[in-house]
């Protein structure tokens, strides 16, 4: 009988050592994808107000009508790669939440008397809240917009 509760007392200590370890990494990962989309989306944005603003004070006839569509196309492209890769990102920032969020559910953090008061550690909705994250759609939008505003300036420059 000793045994037993000794292997469950070791399994439980190793349980507690497996969480100190993937907690602080999942934690990481949640920040510095989130990071990510971030520093994408402002490289990108950036780009693109100084393109749209290095058009608004050139010369007007300086590409001819090839070069121009070449130009839209090459723009368009870009865009579009940067939101396949915050796209990537976001899918990585969610699924790292989502395991962190089942760690924390493991070690009890929105079980009642857990904190003060016989309260929980964590809010309860903090595991659904995630979800209805808009960041991402945001950083989209914006980057649509702008990519929209840059090749409406081209087109009207012919």
């Amino acid at each position: 009988m000793a045994d037993s509760q000794h292997t469950e007392r070791e399994l439980s200590q190793e349980q507690l050592a497996l969480f100190r370890v993937l907690y602080p990494l999942f934690k990481e990962e949640v920040f510095r994808r989130r990071d990510h989309m971030i520093k994408l989306s402002v490289f990108h944005n950036g780009f693109l107000m100084l393109l749209l603003m290095m058009l608004a004070v050139s010369p007007g006839d300086t590409l001819d009508s090839t070069t121009r569509w070449l130009a839209i196309s090459g723009i368009a492209l870009f865009s579009g790669f940067f939101a396949y890769l915050i796209l990537q990102q976001t899918d990585r920032h969610r699924m790292a939440k989502q395991q962190l969020i089942e760690l924390e559910k493991g070690m009890g953090l929105y079980k009642e008397g857990w904190g003060r008061n016989g309260k929980t550690v964590y809010p309860e909705h903090w595991q659904t809240e995630w979800v209805a994250d808009r960041s991402m759609t945001i950083y989209l939008t914006v980057l649509t917009s702008l990519t929209a505003l840059v090749i409406c300036a081209m087109l009207i420059r012919s």
